[in-house]
């Protein structure tokens, strides 16, 4: 099935790929307060019109060892993009619900050494976080890492409300990232909603966050993003051989480099921490918020 993408929408979406033209004058100036909803009628009907499938039933697209691949999107062209894909993928549904809200706590060291790692550009590096699905009430811990083939491997432990989730924690810590970064706290909060697509067929998930917002750890510095949504790639292999990835390619939008704790933290703390490495995604954020 041919994949096709109207010429506004994809103008518009040219306007993001240029967005790197744009001089950032400082991280501190971007406006982050605007309020913006995606048209909620086409896009709740466009998700009802998707076949769907249930946590259980990927096998080969579950993907906790992948690549991933990041697009940064105008989030008015949120439905045209689901009516594009449609026939592609199927939707994640549970109980009826077919978009989702997270909250995360991600976890750091004093000095913010996750963060600088990623910052310096260094693989074998970590990501911590606390996941809850607000609409399922499911909570997880997790640890990412992006390896030195620049894989993202993600393991994790669902936490419960009883006593031993202190030590469990510890434990998994301890485990997955080789007794290192011992004395890690709340950084950030975040959250999103969030669309979750898979192809079983072609092994790879795409989802679709947008509304993104972060708070510091005493929750008295909230950022919103609203404008743009963000497109996640995950495949078992880097592969151009996917309805999404060839309607990008199509139109010249090209993958960006875009971890929202990154972010969040850049926004978060401009006065404590370098942010070099992501004023290119910093700048197309304050071109979508038309500054």
């Amino acid at each position: 099935m041919a994949v096709q993408l109207n010429i506004s929408a994809a103008s518009e979406l040219h306007l993001v790929n240029a967005a790197n033209e744009v001089c950032l004058k400082d991280i501190s100036d971007i406006p982050l307060h605007k309020e913006t909803e995606p048209p909620l009628e086409p896009i709740n009907n466009l998700l009802a019109s998707f076949e769907s499938y249930q946590l259980d039933d990927l096998n080969n697209a579950n993907l906790m060892n992948r690549v991933d691949s990041k697009f940064m999107l105008p989030l008015s062209f949120l439905p045209e993009l689901l009516s594009q894909l449609h026939g592609h993928y199927r939707i994640l549904d549970i109980a009826g619900l077919r978009q989702f809200s997270y909250y995360n706590q991600y976890l750091d060291t004093p000095n913010m050494e996750l963060y600088r790692a990623h910052h310096n550009g260094k693989l074998n590096r970590f990501k911590v976080r606390r996941r809850r699905y607000l609409d399922t009430s499911t909570e997880y811990l997790e640890v990412k890492l992006k390896n030195n083939q620049k894989r993202t491997v993600k393991t994790r432990i669902k936490l419960s409300e009883d006593k031993g989730n202190d030590v469990n924690s510890r434990e998994f810590l301890q485990q997955e990232m080789h007794g290192k970064y011992a004395n890690l706290d709340i950084t950030q909060q975040s959250g999103y909603k969030r669309i979750a697509l898979a192809n079983e067929e072609k092994a790879e998930r795409l989802t679709l966050d947008f509304d993104l917002w972060y708070n510091n750890k005493n929750g008295d510095n909230r950022v919103t993003l609203p404008g743009f949504f963000i497109a996640e790639l995950k495949q078992s292999k880097k592969s151009k051989n996917s309805p999404f990835y060839q309607l990008m390619s199509k139109h010249h939008v090209f993958p960006t480099s875009f971890s929202k704790y990154c972010i969040g933290c850049a926004l978060l703390y401009p006065e404590n921490i370098k942010a070099n490495r992501f004023k290119s995604v910093l700048s197309r954020i304050k071109q979508l918020h038309h500054c």
